[in-house]
């Protein structure tokens, strides 16, 4: 599988990466940002990490309101995700009945949403190496993105 393209402004990085990062800037000036407000169907935890993304991802320029539906699946996973980590912070990842043991149905479904959250995060530029270059893409255009503001936008303490 053919790796997958740098997007970076560094000057350090190469050439042709810049190059076509630019250029994929260019390409989406013409087409409209992700809207600000979460979708209606987007409810608690998908709703908010939206209106999080959301500014941070259109202050890059090469997210556009063509990834909307890519973002949309990247929120309902990454709360079904939680959702599935609250039950079995509450009931265990195994429990016990009439003196049998059951693995919790709820620990399958946190491990396929991490999965799609870590694919969906990948293709928005949330996976922590696309973070670092999204961090520094921020910095490099005079806003600022740091790693505490990332922590926050997904339910951190910093």
């Amino acid at each position: 599988m053919p790796r997958k393209a740098k997007i970076t402004t560094d000057d350090t990085d190469r050439s042709y990466q810049r190059e076509r990062t630019e250029a994929l800037k260019q390409a989406n000036a013409e087409l409209n940002q992700l809207p600000k407000t979460a979708p209606k169907h987007l409810t608690g935890v998908a709703s908010r990490l939206w209106t999080t993304l959301v500014p941070a991802l259109n202050k890059l320029g090469y997210i556009t309101v063509a990834d909307k539906s890519t973002l949309e699946a990247f929120c309902i996973n990454y709360s079904v995700m939680r959702e599935a980590y609250e039950n079995i912070k509450e009931v265990g990842a195994i429990y016990e009945n009439s003196g049998r043991y059951y693995k919790n149905p709820a620990t399958a479904v946190l491990n396929d949403a991490t999965g799609k959250v870590k694919s969906l995060g990948g293709e928005l530029g949330l996976s922590p190496s696309s973070r670092a270059t999204l961090i520094d893409m921020a910095s490099a255009d005079d806003g600022y993105l740091s790693a505490e503001d990332i922590d926050k936008m997904f339910g951190g303490t910093a």
